[in-house]
């Protein structure tokens, strides 16, 4: 049986590393991974971090567990291709049998996902995310904790949704969007940037 990677050596690598214990996997987990360039060697959480070009499709599966979407997808595209991706889904997460969960996803504990979702590759649900039914979220996508997201909404590719944001039933989200924290969007999302406040607004560009 392959060890499993966390790649990523920061909080929530160390969440990540809790969820894979609560499923019983932790004596599967090989270490904590990061890319050469930013690699020291260390422990974290009493396991070792090393560098990810000693990663090998052979021996190992891993977890992306970096919170940003681009840098999860750059990390993606960085190991072998022939490595595989776990999806993980915290015990206590509530879900139908009509809900999709593509390699790579982490759902994570105190979620909820209702009927007829499509969750795509290298998607992330952080604590007590709730998504309504007929819902799609596109690869890379990332919610903060407790991210409420209504029926029949699509999210865009590499979309970051914060803390306790709050998204209407049935908007389409351009990919590459980041909601802020409690964000309240009731619009669709046609041109990817930073969206903050009640109604959830564009932020100029700097």
């Amino acid at each position: 049986m392959k060890k499993i990677a966390i790649v990523g050596a920061g909080g929530f690598a160390r969440e990540v590393l809790w969820l894979l214990t609560d499923l019983g996997l932790k004596s599967r987990v090989g270490g904590f991974f990061e890319t050469d360039e930013i690699w020291r060697e260390r422990e974290v959480s009493g396991l070792p971090v090393a560098p990810i070009s000693s990663l090998d499709s052979g021996r190992w599966e891993a977890v992306l567990a970096v919170g940003s979407p681009a840098v999860r997808r750059n990390l993606r595209d960085a190991l072998p291709k022939e490595i595989t991706y776990p999806t993980l889904v915290h015990p206590s997460v509530q879900s139908s049998r009509r809900v999709d969960l593509a390699p790579g996803v982490v759902v994570c504990a105190g979620s909820i996902l209702t009927c007829d979702i499509v969750v795509s590759e290298h998607v992330h649900l952080n604590l007590a995310t709730t998504v309504g039914h007929d819902c799609q979220l596109r690869p890379f996508v990332t919610t903060a904790p407790a991210v409420n997201i209504s029926g029949a909404c699509d999210i865009g590719e590499l979309t970051y949704i914060g803390t306790n944001a709050a998204l209407r039933e049935g908007l389409k989200i351009a990919a590459g969007t980041t909601i802020g924290m409690g964000a309240i969007v009731v619009s669709h999302i046609e041109e990817a940037g930073v969206y903050v406040g009640n109604p959830a607004k564009k932020l100029p560009k700097k």
